[in-house]
């Protein structure tokens, strides 16, 4: 004869199963607490170790180079021409706009150079400039030559393609 096992004693032996695997865990977890104190002298123990024995040598000093405006200002235009969004974009032209007198500083961009000769592109201003670079995603000039006023902001760029 075949036994039949009703719902209810599928349900129960469920049950049952998921009691028992869900204690094994909470089990686990408790065994694996410590003792706060032990917890304690470990992390004195580690600090000991990491703490550097003092010497007679002078430190170490490292030099950060700060990058100069002209780097921070291709940083800036490459910035611009690679933003995957209009609103970034947007928000780096801001914030090289912060690094100009005024929104109209002239930029003038040198397309060729024969001897001492510079020939320029049509003059245009920063605000223009910027805007040409978020629209043609195109950044082939690098800065070559910085105006600055008397607080130290631009007040007109040179550019080489």
């Amino acid at each position: 004869m075949k036994k039949t096992y009703s719902t209810n004693h599928m349900m129960l032996i469920l049950i049952a199963m998921v009691i028992g695997f869900s204690s094994c865990k909470n089990q686990k977890k408790l065994a694996d607490l410590s003792d706060p104190q032990e917890e304690k002298a470990e992390m004195e123990n580690e600090i000991e170790v990491e703490t550097p024995a003092p010497t007679d040598e002078p430190e170490e000093r490292v030099v950060v180079k700060e990058p100069t405006k002209e780097a921070k200002l291709n940083n800036y235009f490459a910035a611009i021409s690679t933003a995957s969004t209009i609103a970034s974009a947007n928000a780096s032209i801001q914030e090289a706009l912060t690094m100009f007198s005024n929104s109209e500083a002239p930029v003038l961009i040198v397309i060729y150079k024969a001897g001492g000769n510079p020939s320029y592109d049509e003059p245009t201003t920063i605000t223009k400039y910027l805007n040409y670079l978020k629209d043609t995603k195109n950044n082939k000039a690098r800065v070559e030559e910085v105006v600055y006023d008397s607080n130290g902001k631009i007040k007109e760029l040179v550019l080489r393609k």
